[in-house]
């Protein structure tokens, strides 16, 4: 009898063990090729202008201007242009940052 509680014990914890991994380990986005300055598309939060620099931070000076409007964008697929996404935290996390040069297609 004590042999079969025993079974039970260990694989009730293996099934626990197997489904707590996915949310306690969970997968990340895979990092940029070139971590020291990926070239991103950023957009201007008052023109909308969309420019391609080097990942600096979530708010970056526009090159006219010097004034602090730029913001790192997303592709909106439904309105086809770049719109000022999420936070960079929540863009790494979803997977949303992405070098300029891998996005060919959606024009600048």
């Amino acid at each position: 009898m004590r042999d079969i509680r025993l079974w039970v014990a260990v694989a009730g914890f293996a099934a626990a063990a197997w489904l707590l991994a996915p949310m306690l380990f969970s997968r990340r986005a895979p990092p940029v090729a070139d971590m020291s300055s990926p070239d991103v598309r950023y957009v201007c939060r008052k023109s909308g202008e969309v420019f391609v620099l080097p990942l600096t931070g979530d708010l970056v000076a526009h090159p006219a201007t010097g004034e602090r409007t730029l913001v790192p964008a997303v592709y909106d697929e439904r309105r086809r242009r770049w719109v000022p996404g999420p936070p960079l935290e929540v863009m790494r996390q979803r997977g949303l940052l992405s070098p300029a040069a891998d996005i060919q297609s959606k024009g600048r």
